[in-house]
């Protein structure tokens, strides 16, 4: 089985959190579930991640905001978007993974095969073996 990475995933809604949470345990990942950005940001002053998934519209912070911040607190971690807002071609989303402030895309609904791909994906890019 493949290391597992220190996973954050934050989303406001709890059933997609469990389902990627699921999702990503069965895969050997550690996971960490949160339902706002400025929980997220506590969490990541608090512990190292390896590997994020963030919701692009949050209640209280926008989500590629969120990246960026993040970004700033750790370079390394590899973040992937998740969003029912917006679609792989959208002028921002590509301006975020051109300007590597994330790694990946992922639009909602999807399928647990694109979340494993986008895992490869951005990990396997950026050097480190999923």
């Amino acid at each position: 089985m493949s290391k597992g990475f220190n996973t954050l995933i934050v989303d406001d809604e709890p059933e997609m959190c469990w389902v990627l949470e699921n999702m990503l345990m069965r895969e050997g990942h550690k996971t960490v579930s949160i339902t706002s950005g400025k929980e997220a940001l506590k969490m990541c002053d608090e512990n190292s991640f390896e590997l994020a998934f963030l919701d692009a519209k949050l209640p209280d912070v926008d989500g590629i905001e969120l990246a960026k911040l993040i970004k700033q607190k750790n370079e390394n971690i590899k973040i992937i978007i998740i969003s029912g807002y917006y679609y792989q071609d959208a002028e921002t989303i590509q301006k975020g993974l051109a300007e590597g402030c994330f790694s990946g895309f992922v639009g909602k609904p999807f399928k647990l095969d694109e979340i494993r791909l986008a895992v490869k994906c951005a990990l396997t890019f950026h050097g480190m073996s999923p």
